[in-house]
């Protein structure tokens, strides 16, 4: 894949910044708070789309290993593919596995996990173990898809780890793999929960916070 062709496509997305610099392209995606990071040399197609709002995209093949993983870049979201929840686990976890949508939308993440960890303390709402189980390994996948086409989504990884640190150890969920780049994204939530001196919201000043 040409650069030029790649950037020129990104470009013409309205409410986007895109740079380039040493075979690595970023589109900064403002209404999500996050940044889509690429090599070039990764970037297996791309071609100009519509999505089903009607709104323009730019749908991209990212190579990963022998995968070529969907990601579709808009003027307000990114959708791309969770990674399989079986992967998430070390080999011989007994775990049921969450069916997994196709594609899921950055905002549709955001909201989704950001509302489980909402629930947790709310008073009067009793949530299913099993149901939490599911969601949190579903969760995952969602955020171990977004890492693995060249998003960081620490505000939402932060919510992740506020649920799961209120409920992960009466839940029958893991272990899970060791994963590099999982703990670089857990220390960059525990960097900005740091660098937040007034979290956004929080219920109990002696846990976890989100951002």
């Amino acid at each position: 894949m040409q650069s030029e062709a790649l950037l020129g496509l990104l470009e013409e997305l309205p409410g986007t910044r895109v740079t380039a610099d040493a075979g690595v392209v970023t589109v900064d995606v403002p209404a999500i708070g996050d940044s889509v990071r690429l090599a070039v040399r990764d970037v297996l197609n791309v071609a100009q789309i519509i999505v089903p709002t009607g709104d323009p995209g730019v749908e991209l093949g990212v190579r990963r290993g022998h995968e070529e993983l969907p990601l579709i870049v808009m003027s307000e979201d990114v959708a791309f593919m969770p990674a399989y929840a079986a992967d998430m686990l070390v080999p011989g976890a007994e775990q049921w596995i969450p069916a997994t949508p196709e594609l899921i939308a950055y905002s549709e993440m955001h909201r989704d996990v950001r509302a489980l960890g909402r629930a947790i303390d709310e008073e009067g709402v009793e949530l299913d173990d099993d149901i939490l189980t599911a969601t949190l390994l579903l969760h995952r996948c969602f955020l171990a898809g977004a890492v693995r086409v060249g998003l960081w989504p620490v505000r939402v990884a932060a919510w992740w780890e506020y649920t799961w640190a209120r409920v992960g150890d009466r839940l029958p969920l893991g272990p899970f793999r060791p994963d590099p780049a999982w703990d670089r994204l857990m220390a960059d939530v525990t960097e900005a929960r740091r660098r937040t001196a007034q979290p956004q919201w929080s219920s109990h000043s002696n846990h976890t916070t989100p951002l």
